[in-house]
């Protein structure tokens, strides 16, 4: 099994809200996309355009055939990826609160009693989102990295071409550039939030060399060893997703990650739980070797 590393740049083109926590009415977002709604975003996707119906299936598959990354904000070419410093946490060279003021809003919304026309009590909320323009004006896109490998399972299958790749089933073959050419990932999707599109100049990206990511805006150097993709980070680097709580010396912010996942009863029917883990940004006290797990671009010490 052999894997290619593709970088994706996708311009925003609607509010983004990734659920991250409430506090008080205010539903509050993740500044970046995790793997797990673009891996869903993907499947569902590709599900319809194949002209099938089990979306567990096609999810499994990618989950074996890829290794994700997360998302982050930029702005021409320059990545906001978090990192915790001695002046508090920053996104690329912007404090956290210079940050959201430039990248993130939100609006607020209520349910409107019939009767009477006025505001149903208890139910205002707020919504927090990432902005597809900067406080400037500026366009704002999201990059990210995606290994995929030339693997095959029963009528699916991955071909790479040229400086893409083909997702095939039973003769049905689909690029992946047109197939992500538009996506719509996250929460308030209903309501037009989260729509992405594949930046016409840079938007997929064959990485043919170097193996260090820095000339990609992301920490660290990659191999591959068979099913595995591997990282390696340096002292005093930040994590760019999530790391399981193994024994790392790291400082940084410890989360619980909970998801839903598909059971008998459908999607989203099952609360699964993967720890506690160490959040983008956190910073190593000495290098350390990662693996991507299929668990949604977790990385797992090694």
């Amino acid at each position: 099994m052999s894997w290619q590393l593709y970088s994706l740049t996708f311009r925003l083109k609607s509010p983004l809200h990734i659920g991250f926590h409430k506090v008080m009415h205010l539903f509050r977002t993740r500044p970046y996309v995790l793997a797990k709604p673009f891996w869903g975003a993907l499947t569902a996707k590709l599900t319809r355009q194949l002209g099938l119906t089990d979306y567990e299936k096609i999810g499994e598959f990618l989950k074996k055939a890829m290794r994700f990354g997360y998302f982050y904000p930029s702005v021409e070419d320059k990545v906001f990826i978090p990192c915790y410093t001695e002046e508090g946490l920053k996104f690329g060279d912007l404090a956290q609160i210079d940050f959201e003021k430039r990248f993130l809003s939100s609006f607020a919304s209520t349910s409107i009693e019939s009767d009477s026309l006025t505001a149903e009590e208890g139910m205002l909320h707020e919504v927090e989102f990432l902005s597809p323009y900067t406080m400037g004006g500026k366009p704002v896109f999201l990059k990210g990295l995606l290994w995929v490998s030339d693997f095959s399972e029963e009528k699916l299958s991955i071909d790479f071409e040229d400086d893409d790749f083909l997702i095939s089933h039973d003769g049905i073959q689909i690029k992946f550039s047109g197939l992500v050419n538009t996506l719509q990932v996250g929460g308030e999707r209903k309501y037009g939030f989260g729509l992405l599109k594949l930046d016409n100049k840079k938007g997929i990206n064959k990485v043919d060399t170097p193996k260090n990511l820095k000339d990609l805006g992301f920490n660290g150097t990659w191999e591959y060893d068979g099913e595995d993709i591997i990282l390696e980070l340096k002292k005093n680097e930040a994590l760019w997703s999530h790391a399981y709580n193994s024994d790392l010396k790291i400082k940084g912010s410890l989360e619980p990650i909970v998801g839903r996942d598909w059971s008998d009863r459908g999607a989203g029917r099952k609360l699964s739980s993967y720890g506690l883990c160490w959040a983008p940004g956190s910073v190593l006290i000495e290098e350390a070797t990662f693996k991507i797990t299929q668990d949604f671009g977790l990385w797992e010490r090694q």
